[in-house]
């Protein structure tokens, strides 16, 4: 079985086709299981990312609730403090009135006013001790008796 040469290069050129074609299918066949694993990753990602974002999405609205109780209560602060300022204002305005009606009892209990409403109380204080019928405190002096205590001394 003597070949000649053109047989010869179709026999080699089929047997390289041949390694050409398993060469090419186990590329493929390579080929194609890295897109599965590379499918299989850009999915895991993809739900961790989902993952991410929402767990960023909680941070994110926990810090807006953070932000607005703190400007509640900034809000709240402001009004306290307006409410102090308004306090002290009516303090103030309390501290001149009642200095000024402090001046006006001392006016009428150092005048003549003053004097008369002491001198009726002390009147009416010992009419009521007089018509009480008891014993008043202390010793009743005889005439002179004050006079003769005041020498002596």
């Amino acid at each position: 079985m003597s070949m000649n040469a053109a047989e010869l290069a179709a026999l080699i050129a089929a047997v390289f086709w041949a390694l050409l074609v398993c060469v090419g299918v186990f590329v493929l066949i390579r080929l194609g299981r890295l897109l599965s694993e590379s499918s299989k990753l850009v999915a895991d990602v993809r739900d961790r990312g989902d993952v991410l974002l929402t767990r960023a999405q909680a941070a994110v609205d926990g810090a807006q609730q953070a932000v607005d109780r703190a400007g509640h209560q900034l809000d709240r602060a402001e009004s306290v403090t307006d409410s102090m300022d308004e306090l002290g204002a009516g303090m103030s305005d309390l501290a001149g009135q009642v200095t000024a009606l402090a001046g006006l009892g001392r006016a009428i209990a150092g005048g003549p006013v003053g004097r008369a409403g002491a001198l009726a109380y002390g009147l009416r204080h010992a009419v009521s001790l007089r018509r009480a019928s008891r014993p008043l405190p202390g010793r009743v002096m005889e005439r002179g008796e004050l006079a003769r205590s005041e020498a002596e001394r």
